[in-house]
């Protein structure tokens, strides 16, 4: 049976993460004189996916990206039937914020040239003044193993507590902040795809979607077939020192 309380849940999640992330995406690629770099787009982010968690997390788990939703299918803590019904919907959240925020924002004139809204905050692309696009590649998949980690360890093993959202949305900050300027860390596909079809501009699209899968799933693995925190204790045998 379809859980249509939990894709509503994650709709609303997604599209909030993808609205708002965009916006100030916009803001800091048009603003003249804006100085805020990966700043203003990184606790946006993070602030939207903690709005979700401590909204919607109780129904969906507030995924908001197919990358996560990957990585707790690989932790066990949704079935894989489910996790493709959550990234379906993800996508199409990511898509229809993209196109509610285009039509919202008026086109841009910047040296001459006007241009759809989408173009700002569209297509992501990494810097090719300082990587490649393995290197940018390898970038999301890093980043996106942060955010994957944090999201097993503490929240579907329960590490985290009700800390659990705060510690994700912080976590997400982090990798914006720090790896923004190398591949402008989308680490969630929906998240590229769907601003990026708006903007009409797939040409990186597969950085941007193999990156954050791979990385998710390497901690997700990594969680669960090597840490495993919640398997028992292993207590060792009892010495035999041969008295009687």
């Amino acid at each position: 049976m379809i859980n249509w309380k939990a894709l509503v849940a994650e709709f609303i999640g997604t599209f909030t993460l993808v609205f708002i992330g965009s916006a100030a995406v916009w803001f800091a690629k048009t603003a003249p004189g804006y100085g805020g770099g990966t700043l203003a787009p990184a606790f946006a982010h993070g602030l939207a996916v903690i709005f979700a968690a401590y909204s919607v997390g109780k129904i969906s788990g507030a995924h908001l990206n197919p990358a996560v939703t990957t990585a707790i299918a690989i932790a066990g803590g949704i079935d894989w039937a489910k996790a493709g019904m959550y990234i379906i919907t993800q996508i199409v959240a990511a898509l229809v914020a993209a196109l509610v925020l285009n039509g919202m924002l008026l086109p841009v004139t910047q040296n001459g040239v006007t241009s759809p809204a989408a173009n700002f905050f569209g297509a992501f692309s990494y810097n090719t003044a300082v990587t490649s696009s393995i290197g940018a590649l390898f970038t999301e998949a890093i980043l996106t193993f942060f955010l994957a980690f944090v999201v097993v360890m503490g929240a579907v093993y329960g590490k985290a507590g009700d800390f659990a959202g705060l510690a994700i949305g912080l976590t997400l900050v982090m990798a914006i902040i720090g790896g923004g300027g190398i591949s402008e860390a989308s680490l969630n596909p929906a998240r590229s795809i769907g601003p990026a079809i708006v903007a009409g501009n797939l040409s990186n699209i597969w950085i941007y979607i193999i990156g954050p899968i791979l990385g998710a799933a390497a901690a997700a693995a990594i969680a669960r077939y090597v840490l495993n925190p919640n398997a028992p204790e292993r207590t060792p045998p009892a010495r035999n020192t041969g008295r009687r």
